[in-house]
């Protein structure tokens, strides 16, 4: 990873980098409150002196509550005049530090922030501009629901002493089913139970850019209709894609507190799967359309009719009602929908 001035040398700063960690109750971002003084530039993470050359020095406060986030953040800046050219980068261990200091050339207008794990630089060796960067994505192999992956972007504007927040959020969205109730009533098969075998996530985003892109759609998903349990056990936490069920479920709700996992995909779905008076059936849950990137959506459940036999066929109409809130970037009050 190397920065070229426009004559073409490789250059880099020397540098002190500082943290100030604080927490806070609500929100899932990080805000990051930069403000450019003195000059610097640095290049594949390797300290020169250069002092002919106008610079910046950025002073970074970051706010999180998310468990403390990452271990370490990777800071990146580039140039923003159509060619996008890495202008510097540096990783920040967020681990003793009171205060934090990125250092960046004087032409650098956009800044990039990636969580990361302290030491692990060489992934960005091949990076040397912000399309370069764009093509880095996030994976369910490397998420901990604990501490998930963050990323934050934005624009400086110009001047000496300049002011960028800086929302870091996690790509990763929860699904959790707060409780769950099966009441047949009016059916042929009223006064039977929902015997619950499995809880899992269908077409459940495995993979996302975060970066550039706005539509934030999965590059790759798992589960498409039934589980892959090959793949699913395969990861660090397969939990989050797949957990036993509650057993039996009838006409008195019950509390579950389970929570799923996943990169939100259009069709991914919750599929509660069981039997119904030794019948096989599933409840096939759309949730990708209730759900954005880096949202928690929390849902209690109501089973009204048998479910569909095949989890990629949904249920007849009525059979299932969901009260449900999403939170927290984007607050909705309870609302109830029928599939």
């Amino acid at each position: 990873m190397v920065r070229h001035d426009k004559t073409g040398r490789g250059q880099t700063f020397s540098f002190k980098l500082l943290l100030h960690l604080r927490f806070f109750g609500r929100g899932s971002a990080a805000i990051l409150a930069a403000f450019l003084q003195l000059p610097a530039f640095l290049s594949s993470c390797n300290i020169i002196e250069e002092q002919d050359s106008p610079a910046r020095k950025v002073t970074i406060r970051t706010v999180t509550h998310i468990n403390k986030g990452a271990e370490a953040i990777d800071v990146f800046f580039f140039d923003n005049d159509g060619t996008g050219r890495l202008d510097s980068y540096q990783q920040i261990s967020l681990a003793d530090s009171l205060s934090l200091y990125a250092l960046s050339g004087k032409d650098a207008s956009l800044m990039v922030v990636l969580s990361a794990r302290e030491g692990d630089t060489d992934r960005w060796m091949g990076v040397s501009t912000y399309s370069d960067l764009c093509k880095y994505s996030f994976s369910l192999e490397d998420e901990d629901p604990s501490r998930p992956l963050l990323a934050g972007e934005t624009t400086l504007e110009n001047g000496i002493s300049r002011r960028a927040d800086i929302p870091l959020k996690p790509k990763l969205s929860s699904i959790t089913i707060r409780s769950l109730l099966c009441d047949f009533s009016g059916r042929p098969y009223a006064g039977s139970s929902f015997t619950n075998t499995r809880l899992f996530l269908s077409y459940a985003g495995a993979e996302c850019l975060p970066l550039g892109s706005q539509d934030n759609i999965p590059i790759s998903f798992l589960n498409p209709g039934l589980v892959d349990s090959l793949s699913v056990l395969a990861l660090p936490h397969p939990e989050m894609l797949l957990q036993d069920g509650c057993g039996d479920v009838g006409a008195r709700r019950i509390e579950v507190g389970r929570t799923f996992y996943c990169y939100p995909h259009p069709d991914t779905k919750l599929v509660l799967e069981g039997t119904v008076d030794g019948i096989t059936c599933y409840y096939p849950i759309p949730v990708g359309t209730l759900l954005g990137s880096g949202q928690s959506l929390e849902m209690d459940i109501s089973l009204l009719r048998i479910g569909s036999p095949d989890p990629d066929i949904p249920t007849e109409s009525g059979a299932v009602m969901i009260d449900f809130i999403t939170k927290p970037w984007e607050y909705r009050p309870d609302t109830i929908v029928k599939f």
